[in-house]
């Protein structure tokens, strides 16, 4: 399996992927734009951290590929184009935010070809008394077949922010199965009171929600985790 890394002190404009490969994108007080070519039959898993950034990435994946891509992403406006350009590929794409300022999220997926198969995860904790929005664009090209996709998008607010999620899908073929979800608000207080008749304080349920809610749906290494769970463990300290 190839390794391939992007940080601050990589200059890459265009990347070609041709081979398996896993990708660590590690990204911070930094912008940039990339396009992506993830060429015919091949596999690639995608661990991505980004603070603080305003990058423009855009993935053209080609036929008979299997994309898997956890980010993390704290106080950033990115910018994503997503084209799945071939047949018999998917995208498991999932976006976990933690935000403290004005920023906007927008993921654009287009389903260019037929038998193609997406799951959009998008889940963001919204800290402060601010403003976030998530714009997620859908698109599904006339006369295609057997093609799937989903998007879960949610955005739990701890403070008084102000929330927005744009989700649109827009299909123009019949054999196609697309589905949406979007959701505002706080975390339940049912389950906070019942975490705490078990003997949590209420700042121990607080950091169990926002874990649970980040993580749960990333298959992440231990390593992994354990990253994104000493960045999460910094909110409200």
């Amino acid at each position: 399996m190839n390794k391939i890394v992007i940080d601050n002190n990589i200059d890459v404009n265009d990347l070609v992927i041709d081979t398996d490969s896993d990708m660590i994108v590690d990204l911070n007080d930094i912008s940039k734009n990339i396009t992506i070519h993830i060429a015919k039959g091949i596999c690639v898993r995608s661990f991505i951290k980004c603070i603080n950034t305003k990058n423009k990435i855009k993935y053209l994946i080609d036929d008979d590929c299997n994309v898997v891509i956890n980010k993390l992403l704290v106080n950033s406006s990115d910018d994503i184009l997503i084209n799945l350009d071939g047949d018999n590929s998917s995208i498991d794409y999932h976006t976990s935010v933690i935000n403290y300022d004005d920023n906007n999220y927008r993921q654009e997926l287009n389903h260019n070809s037929s038998n193609t198969r997406s799951k959009i995860v998008n889940h963001c904790i919204n800290v402060s008394d601010n403003n976030f929005k998530f714009i997620i664009d859908g698109v599904i090209k006339k006369g295609l077949n057997e093609v799937h996709l989903s998007q879960d998008n949610k955005i739990i607010n701890l403070k008084n922010g102000k929330s927005n999620i744009m989700p649109n899908l827009l299909v123009d073929s019949d054999d196609v199965e697309a589905s949406h979800a979007a959701y505002i608000g706080t975390f339940s207080e049912e389950e906070k009171f019942y975490m705490m008749s078990r003997g949590l304080t209420i700042n121990e349920c607080d950091d169990l929600l926002i874990k649970a809610f980040l993580l749960n749906s990333m298959s992440l290494s231990e390593k992994e985790r354990d990253i994104y769970c000493s960045i999460i463990e910094k909110i409200n300290k």
